[in-house]
């Protein structure tokens, strides 16, 4: 096709001599003497290109024999992409889009496209998202704040030879087959997705499948790829996860990101650029149960005789199944009956029919074991069950009960490094092999302590929460669980001994937890263990540390000692506000008092703005900031530039600033030009917090913006952002004034601590 091509637009030339013809003895021609070729001249009237432009006055190969062919390089395709179009007469051939002068799967900064598009001037262009008009983006030098695009979404730029861009967005979305419909009565094969039809002879019902769309419309299908049978085990906000080893990062179209929860086993399904765009809970899963209980009833015949089994399934979930009688050995009721309670305390094999009519098979080589010893430690494949050493991998199932009777409940764990420690010399547990195997398939654990090696930082110097409901009485506290910002539920107030002693003011960070209560994941209070604080452990906690030194280089000084700071260490904030955020390394400061995790010698957790003592926890501004004391706003405007705290407030201005004098900035400037709109912005590590507008500053010289950052909730601020209500959270704050007309007037940072 492509030598087609070229041989379509090439240049046609004849030779004013065509030279003479030297036959070697080998046979070989060569032709000498020859004039250089000349290029066939042309009007352009007769030119295949219908764009005044790029129009020439030389014939080409099509010119001369397909004259109806022609070109429109003015075109664009269906998702407004610059495109070729080719039509013989008035029959079109195809539109093609041009390559893009740059393109992104990801988010994509003004000031990154500024550079890669080489650009010279600020420019705003329209954008064109899924074929339909999506508004401007302007591209400017430098300008890293405003972005385009996310994960898996195309953002392709093109260039025009006058500098002219043209931004178009692609979106990728998934969704899974619901309908074929066969050609039929010259209508092509079609298949429906999401309630959109697409013509195509690919795809099966219940296929899950990528598409693009243009203005309303499917454009592209493929398959989406799968990875089957992946378990969870870190989740990282709502950016990424790992599985299986494996780091993935979401999709900006991913909707069930609630779905990825650790010890979840999923199957992933995979954008074209390798972003997860959908989660199912993997079919991967084996189909085995441990029995709990069982039942029967004889019919007044013997064909109405019903047979139960009380199922505890692999995802923790407890049934009540229907057994089918012919899995059953005997030939009676009486004899069915007892061998299905002979499989009480088994692990079966189980599959159901549609009528939900469950088949078992016992695979287990004996029922629960009693009253033995059960020594199961997590992150370590060996375990001891009595007096035998069994061996688990990463897909062992470990289905683990606490409670009995009415009150018992269930929780399932995947993996010998999810499975909490397990250790009793009198618990009970029945286990299931695969034939052949020393790893087991599935392990049933009863009447044992699961504790579990964690990462749990409590907000307990914030008074619990007193939650009843119609089962239990709990506290709940704000906290940071292995990584996810959450909360915990506590059977009783966390106290600094037990079962008598004071409620703590301080927080608290632990390594050990044991439920009380595992089914509603509520913790034994009592049983919880705190990180140790033994410097020569492996894994400990460095509690209340001041920060000597900031982060630099990966190296970090805490309490004048200085550490490695892993590449994945996890940060973060507690704020004035007792709420937990997650947090930067740059907002950790020196002077800053910080709780640390070190693993292996290096700094693994960082949580700053903790609450160490019941001392004074009121925030305060610091940083690049001045402290004055003036008694009029127009002493404020004999001030320098820059940002400053007053000792008290103005007594002509008190009745317009709100909270108290040490918790309000004023940040001064001086413009150049009059009737200007000047622009107050400020931002934290997450972005802009507040921006305050004035359209017509009114004069040249000394003015200020005055703005509450702490205090009390709510705020009262004129602007807009996060602190127009809320106060500012611990961390490094970046402030600018801008003027429409003289650019950038003064700029700086700040601290809250």
């Amino acid at each position: 096709a492509q030598m087609a091509f070229q041989t379509l637009t090439a240049d046609t030339v004849y030779y004013t001599n065509k030279g003479t013809t030297v036959i070697g003895s080998d046979g070989m021609q060569v032709i000498v003497g020859a004039s250089a070729p000349v290029k066939v001249a042309n009007s352009t009237t007769d030119d295949y290109r219908t764009v005044k432009g790029d129009k020439d006055e030389v014939q080409q190969f099509c010119e001369k024999y397909f004259s109806d062919l022609t070109l429109n390089s003015n075109n664009h395709d269906d998702f407004g992409r610059p495109s070729d179009q080719w039509k013989n007469g008035t029959k079109e051939i195809g539109t093609y889009a041009s390559t893009a002068d740059a393109s992104y799967s990801e988010k994509v900064s003004s000031k990154t496209l500024y550079s890669d598009l080489g650009l010279d001037k600020t420019t705003t262009v329209d954008v064109t998202e899924d074929g339909k008009a999506n508004g401007t983006f302007t591209i400017e030098k430098g300008n890293s704040d405003d972005e385009l695009g996310g994960n898996g979404v195309l953002v392709e730029a093109f260039v025009d030879n006058d500098d002219n861009v043209t931004l178009v967005v692609i979106n990728t979305y998934v969704g899974e087959i619901s309908k074929v419909t066969a050609a039929k009565d010259g209508d092509d094969r079609y298949v429906t997705v999401d309630g959109k039809k697409f013509e195509t002879e690919s795809f099966e019902k219940d296929d899950v499948v990528l598409y693009t769309m243009a203005d309303g419309e499917i454009q592209t299908m493929t398959l989406a790829e799968v990875v089957e049978g992946v378990e969870v085990t870190k989740t990282t906000g709502d950016s990424s996860f790992v599985a299986d080893g494996e780091t993935y990062k979401y999709s900006a179209k991913m909707s069930n990101k609630g779905d990825v929860k650790v010890d979840s086993v999923l199957d992933l399904y995979l954008d074209s650029y390798g972003y997860v765009i959908k989660v199912d809970v993997s079919k991967a899963s084996s189909d085995y149960a441990y029995v709990v209980n069982t039942g029967a009833d004889e019919g007044r015949y013997d064909d109405e005789s019903s047979y139960y089994a009380k199922l505890l399934l692999a995802d923790g979930t407890v049934v009540e199944a229907e057994v089918d009688e012919d899995c059953l050995s005997g030939s009676n009721f009486s004899a069915k009956e007892t061998a299905l309670k002979n499989m009480r305390g088994y692990i079966v094999e189980y599959s159901k029919n549609s009528k939900d009519i469950y088949t078992i098979k016992g695979v287990s080589t004996s029922g629960l074991a009693e009253n033995k010893k059960v020594e199961i430690n997590k992150g370590e494949s060996a375990m001891t069950l009595d007096t035998k050493t069994v061996y688990a991998n990463s897909k062992t199932v470990f289905l683990v009960q606490t409670g009995t009777g009415s009150k018992a409940t269930y929780k399932s764990y995947t993996g010998y490094a999810n499975v909490p420690d397990l250790k009793d010399n009198s618990g009970n547990f029945v286990y299931y092999c695969k034939s052949g195997s020393t790893v087991a398939t599935m392990v049933f654990i009863s009447d044992v302590s699961a504790s579990s090696d964690d990462i749990v930082y409590v907000l307990s110097s914030k008074a619990g929460t007193k939650v009843k409901d119609s089962d239990n009485t709990y506290y709940e506290y704000k906290a940071v669980v292995n990584g996810e910002i959450t909360t915990v539920k506590m059977d009783e107030e966390l106290k600094d001994s037990y079962p008598s002693g004071n409620v703590l003011k301080t927080d608290i960070l632990l390594n050990v937890i044991a439920y009380a209560d595992a089914e509603n994941e509520i913790l034994d209070a009592s049983a919880c263990e705190e990180y140790s604080k033994v410097t020569t452990d492996d894994t400990y906690q460095l509690p209340g540390v001041e920060v000597k030194a900031e982060a630099e280089d990966g190296i970090i000084d805490l309490g004048g000692k200085s550490y490695a700071v892993s590449d994945d260490v996890e940060v973060y904030a507690v704020t004035k506000g007792k709420k937990i955020e997650t947090g930067s390394l740059s907002d950790v400061e020196k002077g800053m008092t910080v709780t640390a995790i070190v693993k292996n010698g290096e700094i693994v957790t960082i949580f700053y703005g903790s609450t160490t003592s019941s001392g004074n926890d009121k925030a305060e501004i610091a940083g690049d900031v001045t402290t004055e004391n003036i008694a009029s706003k127009n002493e404020l405007l004999f001030l320098d530039n820059g940002a400053y705290v007053l000792e008290s407030t103005p007594n002509d201005i008190a009745s317009d600033v709100h909270g108290e004098a040490n918790e309000n900035m004023y940040f001064v400037f001086r413009t150049k030009t009059a009737n200007d709109k000047v622009i107050l912005t400020i931002k934290g590590s997450k972005g802009t917090v507040y921006t305050e507008t004035v359209n017509d500053i009114g004069s040249v010289g000394p003015h200020y913006f005055y703005v509450q950052v702490i205090g009390e909730k709510p705020l009262i601020n004129a602007g807009d952002g996060s602190i127009k209500t809320e106060p500012l959270t611990s961390g490094k704050y970046t402030w600018s004034i801008k003027s429409t007309g003289d650019g950038t007037l003064v700029e700086g940072t700040f601290t809250i601590r």
